[in-house]
This record gives structure tokens, C-alpha cells and sequence, in this order.
């Protein structure tokens, strides 16, 4: 494989991881709408109808954007060192 086949396929990488981002930005968005519209159902006890595991399931996926960053800049780092 040489260099300009390398750095093509490191850039459909960082496409992909762009796009991960992107989706796991809307999933965060919907799952905040989600939780938001179930805590309407019961304004005086929210916690009787919004599932405890919506907060765990938002705290994943901010994990995972943070993971996704830091590896988006791991690549790009690699790929302006080649």
C-alpha cells in the first residue's frame, strides 16, 4: 500500500468518525427531547415516569463522543506526521 492509498483510506476513516459523530449528537439531542417530554407527563414527580437509564444512556454517549474525539485527533495527528 503506499502513502497517497494510506492517507486515502485514513480519510475515509475520519469521514466515518465524523459521521459517528454527528449521529451520536442527534441520538444525544433525541434521548434530552425524550426525556424532556416524559418529565411533562408528571411535572411534580418526573422521576415516576422518566426511566433512570435515560440519564446512564446520555452519560454513555457522551463517553463515546469523547472517545470518538480523541480519536479523531489521534488520526489526524498521524496522518499530517506521514
Amino acid at each position: 500500500m503506499s502513502v497517497a492509498e494510506l492517507i486515502a483510506a485514513l480519510n475515509e476513516v475520519e469521514d466515518r468518525l465524523e459521521l459517528a459523530q454527528g449521529q451520536l449528537a442527534r441520538g444525544r439531542r433525541s434521548l434530552g427531547e425524550a426525556q424532556d417530554a416524559l418529565a411533562r407527563l408528571d411535572p411534580e414527580h418526573p422521576e415516576t415516569v422518566v426511566p433512570p437509564g435515560l440519564g446512564r444512556a446520555d452519560d454513555q454517549i457522551e463517553r463515546t463522543q469523547g472517545l470518538v474525539e480523541h480519536t479523531l485527533d489521534a488520526l489526524r495527528g498521524f496522518v499530517t506526521r506521514l
